[in-house]
């Protein structure tokens, strides 16, 4: 896992050794260097919020490319160690809050703080049992985001989610404007409906 761009570019990210039943499953690449570009603009100068952000990957992107502040949500304090690890060697922990916390907890300490985001990536596990379809994290915190005011009017919300995954096009005044598929990856977009 590497920077792709910005001012980190190129910087090698760790990676924390885990159990089999604990592995991360990192955006690719290509994934994460097309999110950027459909981002772009939107990215100088953002106030950036990651959800179940692992060893930070994305977070740390979008500081690299000019967030002005990411903050990180994990729950797992080994991988919480790394993500720390990751923001020390990128240079960019004066920019970043590390929430080592369940992202449903978090986003009410978020609210009740008055956070507000102008990008919500929400990159949840997806291994779902077979026979069943979609991530019930997925659901109940893109649920959970629609039903509080963290999201600046103009803000986006990103879904990650497997191609077997069948996601909402609009939860609450969140509507879905744009899909994009990578692999099995999706990145599922919304707005909030003026």
């Amino acid at each position: 896992m590497r920077v792709i761009s910005g001012k980190a570019r190129g910087r090698k990210l760790r990676y924390p050794k885990l159990p089999k039943s604990k592995r991360l499953r990192p955006l690719t690449g290509q994934a994460k260097e097309a999110l950027f570009n459909i981002l772009a603009r939107e990215v100088q100068g953002a106030k950036f919020l990651d959800l179940f952000a692992g060893t930070g990957s994305v977070g740390i992107e979008a500081l690299s490319r000019g967030a002005s502040l990411a903050i990180f949500v994990e729950h797992d304090r080994k991988i919480v160690q790394t993500l720390r690890e990751n923001l020390e060697l990128t240079g960019f922990s004066d920019r970043a809050e590390v929430y080592c916390l369940d992202v449903f907890k978090a986003i009410k300490v978020i609210e009740r703080g008055g956070g507000r985001f102008n990008i919500v990536y929400i990159g949840a596990p997806y291994a779902v049992p077979a026979g069943r379809q979609g991530s019930p994290l997925l659901e109940g915190t893109m649920k959970a985001i629609a039903g509080i005011k963290i999201v600046d009017k103009d803000g986006v919300v990103i879904a990650e989610h497997s191609s077997r995954d069948k996601v909402e096009e609009s939860y609450g005044a969140l509507s879905k404007f744009r899909d994009s598929k990578y692999g099995d990856t999706v990145l599922s977009f919304y707005k909030e409906v003026q």
